[in-house]
């Protein structure tokens, strides 16, 4: 399949209708996603015939991609019902049900390798969220807490599910740092593009309301870092 079919193929997927801010719910583009996937396959042959996990799936964008590139199996892992149900729908519509599991876990609660060590994947997928934007510790939900650094807590736990490598997208002004954690956990690190990446501006409704992305809101472009990671050591620490 060419690049340009795939993200054709892509735009089909659903975007989220209540998505939620304080998860940073912003869905991966069809034109990212595509050349995510695509670059993992045609350049490493990560993906084809291979069992992946996709961290954060949300709407399914990643696990769907890979599936139309010819993953083995998907095990897709996110905290939101929501999202996990949005995701349901959309492998449904791409008659995908017996190439992805669902699951539904806290990256922020699970205990590495206990509660997830028997299921290893040869590759890791993942937008995770960006970790940067604070939320007021006052909320009433505690799911809502600050995910400072969430984005580095997704990376420790696809090092720990991969045997092979690990792709991601991280804000470009993260880079040294993740650099810093790449070596410390004993991984080679690869910048593989430098993309735009389009977050919308997310309605604020009445307090006992969801927040929304409108169909018309505006975007904010940000400049984010592919990155694929090698595992080098898998052995837990």
């Amino acid at each position: 399949m060419k690049l340009k079919e795939l993200e054709s193929h892509l735009s089909h997927v659903e975007n989220f209708s209540n998505a939620k801010e304080y998860l940073e719910q912003y869905m991966t583009t069809p034109h990212l996603a595509a050349r995510m996937i695509y670059t993992a396959q045609t350049q490493y042959d990560d993906i084809e015939n291979h069992l992946l996990i996709d961290l954060g799936i949300g709407t399914g964008m990643l696990s769907i991609a890979s599936c139309l590139l010819n993953a083995d199996h998907i095990f897709g892992f996110d905290c939101d019902i929501d999202a996990l149900n949005l995701c349901q729908s959309n492998i449904k519509e791409f008659e995908l049900e017996s190439n992805i599991d669902l699951i539904q876990a806290d990256l922020r609660r699970i205990r590495l390798p206990v509660d997830l060590h028997r299921i290893i994947a040869d590759t890791v997928i993942m937008n995770p969220p960006f970790g940067t934007k604070p939320f007021s510790s006052s909320t009433e939900n505690q799911d809502e807490l600050c995910l400072t650094g969430i984005d580095m807590h997704f990376l420790q736990y696809a090092r720990q599910l991969a045997r092979h490598s690990i792709y991601s997208l991280h804000k470009t002004s993260t880079r040294d740092h993740i650099y810093k954690k790449a070596k410390d956990w004993n991984m080679n690190m690869d910048v593989l593009a430098v993309l735009q990446f389009d977050i919308p501006k997310l309605e604020k409704k009445r307090s006992n309301r969801k927040t929304s992305t409108a169909s018309n809101a505006p975007l904010k472009s940000i400049e984010v870092d592919f990155i694929r990671f090698e595992i080098k050591d898998n052995t837990d620490d």
